[in-house]
C-alpha cells in the first residue's frame, strides 16, 4: 500500500509540472499556464505583444503570479482556441462562459461580466425588445458564442435565415462590415467590446438582451488534475488581488468600474467607480 501511495504521489505531481504547449522549465511546484484569447476582445483580451494584454488576462496573471506561477498568453480566434484548449494544447482561454465549454474546468471566481445588444444603422428604426420584435429582423453574430437559452434556441433555429453566424480573426470589425454594407439588418455583439471599439461610427444601440453572463478561465478537460490544481491556484489568488487592491488597479488602468466583473464591489475598489 505504501508503494501504491507513493507512485500515485508522484503521478500527481508529475501532472502539474509537465506543461502543454509553450512551457518553459520552472521552479519545483511553478507551473507554466498557457492562456489564449483573441486580439480584438479588448478590453477583455488585447494582443499579446501589446502594451495592455486585456484586463481579464491581466486579472489572470496577476492572480496565478500571486501563487508562484507564469503565465504565458497568446492570441486565436476564439472557435479555434476551444479546440486548442479541449484538446489539451494550451491550458485554458477567457473570458468564456460556462455553457460555451461546459466539458471544461472552472474556478469558483469569474473575470468579467458581459451584456450582449443589437446594433443596427442610425437610421434603422427597429429595437430590440424580445424574441417577438427580431422575427423580421435579419441578424450577424459571431460562432461559438452562447448569449443565453431563449437566444441560442432562436440562432440555433433560423441560422442560414435570419440569422448568420461568422468566426475567425477581427469577427468584432467583420460583423459590423457586414450591416453597414446593407446584408442584414442588425449585429449582435457584446456591449463594453462594441463601445470600446473606434469603429462604431454609424451604428446605434437597438436594445439589449435580458441577463448578464459572467466570464471565466476556462481550462482544459484534458487533464483534470493539472486543471483542477490551477483553477485552485487562481480562486486562493484572485482573494489575494482583491484584498490587496491589485484588481482595482488593473480595472483602473483599462478605466473601467467595478461593474465589468462579477462579484466585485466598492467594497473592494471605492474609488473605481466610472
Amino acid at each position: 500500500m505504501i508503494i501504491v501511495a507513493a507512485k500515485s504521489l508522484i503521478g500527481a505531481f508529475l501532472a502539474l509540472t509537465v506543461s502543454p504547449a509553450w512551457s518553459e522549465i520552472q521552479a519545483e511546484g511553478s507551473l507554466t499556464v498557457s492562456i489564449a484569447a483573441p486580439a480584438y476582445w479588448c478590453p477583455y483580451a488585447c494582443g499579446a505583444h501589446g502594451l495592455r494584454s486585456g484586463f481579464t488576462v491581466d486579472i489572470a496573471r496577476a492572480a496565478l503570479e500571486s501563487e508562484g506561477h507564469k503565465v504565458v498568453y497568446k492570441n486565436l480566434p476564439y472557435d479555434r482556441a476551444l479546440v486548442e484548449a479541449k484538446s489539451g494544447r494550451i491550458d485554458a482561454i477567457m473570458p468564456t462562459f460556462k455553457g460555451e465549454a461546459p466539458s471544461f474546468v472552472f474556478p469558483s471566481y469569474a473575470v468579467s461580466l458581459t451584456e450582449y445588444c443589437f446594433y443596427v444603422p442610425e437610421d434603422e428604426p427597429r429595437r430590440y425588445s424580445g424574441l417577438d420584435s427580431i422575427e423580421n429582423m435579419r441578424f450577424v453574430a459571431t460562432s461559438g458564442y452562447s448569449y443565453g437559452e431563449d437566444m441560442d434556441a432562436y440562432i440555433s433555429n433560423n441560422q442560414g435565415g435570419r440569422v448568420i453566424l461568422i468566426g475567425g480573426a477581427d469577427v468584432s470589425n467583420r460583423l459590423r462590415e457586414i450591416v453597414r454594407r446593407g446584408r442584414v439588418d442588425a449585429l449582435l455583439d457584446d456591449r463594453l467590446l462594441f463601445e470600446s471599439s473606434q469603429n462604431s461610427v454609424g451604428l446605434v444601440n437597438a436594445g439589449c438582451l435580458d441577463g448578464r453572463h459572467a466570464g471565466y478561465l476556462a481550462l482544459s478537460p484534458e487533464d483534470p488534475d493539472r486543471s483542477n490544481a490551477i483553477a485552485e491556484a487562481f480562486d486562493r489568488g484572485i482573494r489575494t488581488i482583491r484584498e490587496d487592491g491589485q484588481i482595482c488597479e488593473i480595472l483602473e488602468k483599462y478605466r473601467l468600474g467595478v461593474e465589468v466583473v462579477l462579484d466585485l464591489s466598492g467594497e473592494y475598489c471605492p474609488s473605481n467607480l466610472f
